[in-house]
């Protein structure tokens, strides 16, 4: 079978879809939009991707004038880091993002359970085993992490105690994903609320594995074990992440 060249058509988005529709460009170029990254970080961050793809998906995007490489502090080797032409499709992946929350949080009825691979933000050392529920408008969603796998069931936490319980809209969700506000704003001024403890609160943030967690929050979680303090969270959209 031939490689697949693009879709060769005169239209704007067709040609756009040539240089970052294949999979898992998109959510490279996410990742970078928070921070510059070493290759070893990406593979990290990236828990699926083959070496293979992502170099070939690097080198289309160097290609392509949207990704470059940065020296890297020294000692560390080169980072890759987004050009201008890059960084111009943030407002776009926010809207896609915006766009997905109802498939990522489907409305309660008929849909069953579906089961994510956190390993790329939660560290198997920190063995969280428990149960969040998240209240959204009329929706309510039963949330347990197991490990790194983070188990989403649109239906109440029946027969658990719910560690957290999140109350808020998805008006706030939305802005969320997008990167317009942060959870912490958002219970600030009235949109979130919140019952549980503080490190209930923080262990979901880390569970969750979304951006928008604070950058010392492993520190926080974990202050007696080096190895999981020192784990970097940082990097999102939100100037503090999404998907």
């Amino acid at each position: 079978m031939p490689k697949w060249e693009g879709y060769g058509r005169f239209c704007s988005l067709a040609r756009g879809l040539d240089l970052v529709g294949e999979r898992w460009t998109l959510v490279i170029i996410q990742e970078l939009l928070h921070a510059a990254r070493r290759y070893s970080e990406l593979r990290s961050l990236l828990p699926g991707i083959g070496s293979n793809v992502l170099s070939e998906r690097l080198r289309r995007l160097e290609t392509a004038h949207l990704v470059q490489r940065v020296p890297g502090p020294i000692g560390e080797g080169v980072r890759y880091a987004l050009t201008d032409r890059g960084r111009a499709l943030g407002p776009a992946l926010a809207m896609l993002r915006q766009w997905g929350l109802d498939e990522l949080l489907p409305a309660a009825a008929g849909t069953e359970p579906v089961t994510y691979d956190l390993s790329y933000a939660v560290p198997a050392r920190a063995e969280l085993r428990e149960t969040y529920q998240w209240r959204i408008d009329q929706d309510t969603y039963r949330l347990d992490i197991d490990g790194t796998r983070l188990t989403v069931t649109p239906a109440a936490a029946a027969g658990a105690t719910p560690a957290v319980t999140v109350r808020t809209s998805r008006k706030f969700m939305r802005r969320w994903v997008a990167g317009e506000v942060s959870w912490e704003q958002g219970r600030a001024d009235g949109q979130v609320h919140v019952h549980g403890s503080d490190t209930a609160w923080n262990r979901m943030l880390l569970a969750t594995g979304y951006p928008g967690r604070p950058h010392d929050l492993a520190r926080r979680l974990f202050p007696a074990d080096p190895a999981l303090a020192d784990i970097s969270l940082d990097g999102s959209p939100h100037g503090n992440g999404d998907s």
